[in-house]
């Protein structure tokens, strides 16, 4: 017989009599409806049968009861389950069944003091627990507290909520790392990432998928489970000129007061185009954004590989990124930019400003990652510098010069490229390109100017759309701009040093 006491103050004993009075009197549906299924995934779940197969986000999850030794515990298991499948998603009941199968878990394990017991062991990471099942373990304890279980009361749900896992002393360490996107893998991005479209068109498949998921990635922070879902219908194009997508359902805040509009989330040009390119490709029945070549779903977002490998073919070394490093790089940078919780909060699709928050405590300690993303910091300044090649004089350049239209202008007379073939947007990417050779008279504040009243133009739009701290295509402007203003920098001194011989 099973008996044990919550503690001294207290008498909460509980007998296997009890548990089985208690399971014997749960309900719970059949069927369960997954609204959101997309792309492949289970829409429709019968709760009787004794082996789950649940498809989410294009991962398979099997949940066979016949694994659960005890069979009293079975039914108890089944009716958990459908609780976290109601409140969570299937990754968290599956994580809740592995609870009972891996650990073996049976009625005494599930008395409230049991459950205390683990709480901790979680916290101290001991016994085979983490802390990662910390949060599973609390709800579980309060669907039993909540349905009057065995040895429970109604107020121990007060006492359950004072359990914290300890994490969020944490978690101002877990926010505050901005090396996951050094300024110079920032710009290393920018620049490889801004292709015409004739480039774009040239791409294989494979390449063209993996570009836009990094991009996608980078500028508005998607998760794994939201890049799966994206569908054609997610994306927009107002006269080839202006690109959106709807940010799919998947964790994703309520709209805020201080935020009007819909979820849209603006994109760049680049981009945009890509994605156009993209579904024009796919010549099949599914709706899914990021498929495969074949057509079938696209099931592998959750590691880096596809951000890897782009990174990999454009020449970076040693550098491995995952959709989480991009988000958080996005969510410094609207920091950086100055932009308030409630911002950060929605470009991240959050429920709450505790995250948003917690970015914004760290900006002291991101402030010089600001100055060396604004050029002001003088050894960053002398890292750009060097993005390009040596300053010359238009006399003495014999190879090709550049030339390129930066908004309504042509800008010419600049300084030559010694490239042999270059698949880049002329101007926008030779000021940070290694091949470039500035001209130490050049028109460089020609271009300073073009690309100031290009921002103008941008900076009308962003306010129509509200999303004036957080604009990709901006961003990416300012990151040119300041390179130019690093060249202008750097043929005043290469004069000065002239002048003075």
């Amino acid at each position: 017989m099973l008996a044990v006491k919550f503690n001294n103050q207290r008498n909460a004993d509980s007998t296997s009599a009890e548990w089985e009075a208690f399971i014997s009197g749960l309900s719970h549906k059949r069927l369960i409806q997954f609204n959101a299924a997309v792309h492949g995934d289970t829409v429709r779940l019968d709760t009787h049968l004794e082996v789950w197969s649940l498809r989410s986000s294009g991962m398979l999850k099997t949940f066979d009861f016949t694994r659960i030794d005890d069979t009293r515990v079975r039914p108890l298991v089944r009716w958990l389950l459908v609780k976290f499948l109601a409140s969570y998603s299937v990754e968290r009941a599956y994580s809740c069944f592995k609870l009972f199968t891996n650990k073996g878990w049976t009625l005494e394990d599930l008395t409230l003091p049991s459950l205390y017991q683990k709480l901790e062991l979680c916290r101290n990471e001991k016994d085979g627990y983490s802390i990662t099942e910390f949060g599973i373990i609390k709800r579980l304890a309060d669907f039993l507290i909540s349905n009057e279980a065995p040895g429970t009361e109604i107020e121990d749900l007060y006492d359950l909520e004072q359990e914290v896992s300890g994490m969020s002393a944490n978690l101002m360490g877990y926010y505050d790392m901005d090396v996951r996107l050094s300024p110079l893998e920032n710009q290393f991005i920018l620049t490889h990432s801004t292709h015409d479209t004739e480039y774009i068109a040239r791409l294989h498949y494979i390449e063209l998928r993996d570009f836009v998921l990094l991009r996608l990635c980078y500028e508005i922070g998607l998760r794994p489970i939201q890049l799966f879902r994206l569908s054609h219908a997610d994306f927009q194009s107002v006269t080839g000129q202006y690109f959106s997508i709807r940010r799919p359902w998947a964790k994703r805040g309520r709209a805020n007061d201080h935020i009007k509009g819909t979820d849209k989330l603006a994109i760049s040009p680049e981009l945009g185009m890509a994605i156009q390119t993209l579904i024009a490709q796919q010549n099949n029945q599914s709706e899914q954004l990021l498929q495969n070549e074949d057509g079938s779903d696209f099931r592998k977002l959750r590691g880096p590989g596809s951000i890897n490998n782009t990174l990999a073919r454009w020449g970076a070394e040693d550098i491995s990124k995952t959709p989480y490093d991009f988000r958080h790089n996005m969510a410094h940078r609207m920091v950086a930019a100055g932009s308030s919780a409630s911002e950060i909060a929605y470009m991240l699709g959050h429920t709450s400003l505790g995250a948003a928050k917690h970015y914004i405590a760290a900006s002291p300690s991101i402030s010089l990652l600001r100055e060396k993303a604004l050029g002001r910091n003088n050894t960053y300044g002398s890292l750009v510098a060097l993005l390009t090649g040596e300053i010359t004089l238009p006399e003495n350049w014999q190879g090709e010069t550049v030339m390129g239209r930066v908004g309504d202008e042509l800008a010419t007379g600049i300084g030559g490229c010694d490239a042999t073939d270059c698949e880049y947007v002329p101007v926008h990417n030779c000021y940070g390109c290694n091949d470039f050779q500035p001209f130490e008279d050049g028109h460089h504040n020609a271009v300073l100017d073009a690309l100031s009243n290009e921002a103008s133009k941008i900076i009308v739009i962003s306010d129509s759309t509200r999303q004036s701290a957080m604009n990709p295509a901006m961003t990416q402007l300012e990151g040119t701009m300041e390179q130019v203003k690093a060249v202008i920098s750097r043929c005043r001194t290469c004069q000065g040093d002239r002048n003075a011989k």
